[in-house]
């Protein structure tokens, strides 16, 4: 019984282990710089590119689900700019606030905030939240979003 026991502790040790470490996916860092700030980010992403949001917490099993699908799609799109705004602690969630209104991304923040593993798809020009998904794996729903978001930023840009 104690044996059992302590096997228990153990793999659910090694869980919280595993389940506390970071995305580093979307935090956007220049070359060299290891330094790089939350209000760097936001003017790094304010271009036009096509703008895709997490909102993530290091201890969200969807968030660790959903990474290997969002990774996949960094790599293929990298016209696209991710952000992760995590709120895995009041302290990170604060700065993702922060964040959030510099990009002027606060009500999407704000009705989503309390649901990690969702992921906005953003039209830079407006703002306009094109998709919100909820847990999604199936990476060909984001790239339809992602063409759809294109599509809406370019009839803006041609006005």
């Amino acid at each position: 019984m104690l044996k059992n026991l302590i096997i228990y502790f153990l793999i659910f040790t090694l869980g919280l282990l595993t389940f506390n470490n970071e995305s580093q996916a979307f935090f956007f860092k220049k070359k060299g710089d290891k330094n790089h700030t939350k209000s760097e980010q936001a003017d790094q992403v304010g271009g036009k590119k096509i703008l895709v949001v997490e909102i993530f917490a290091s201890w969200c099993p969807g968030c660790k689900n959903i990474q290997p699908t969002l990774d996949q799609l960094i790599k293929e799109t990298p016209d696209i700019d991710f952000l992760q705004l995590n709120v895995s602690t009041p302290s990170k969630a604060k700065i993702s606030e922060k964040t959030a209104k510099e990009l002027k991304l606060t009500e999407f923040y704000e009705l989503n905030k309390s649901k990690t593993a969702t992921v906005g798809i953003v039209v830079p020009s407006s703002g306009e939240i094109v998709s919100v998904f909820q847990n999604n794996n199936d990476i060909e729903e984001y790239k339809t979003s992602i063409e759809e978001a294109r599509t809406k930023e370019k009839a803006l840009t041609q006005e």
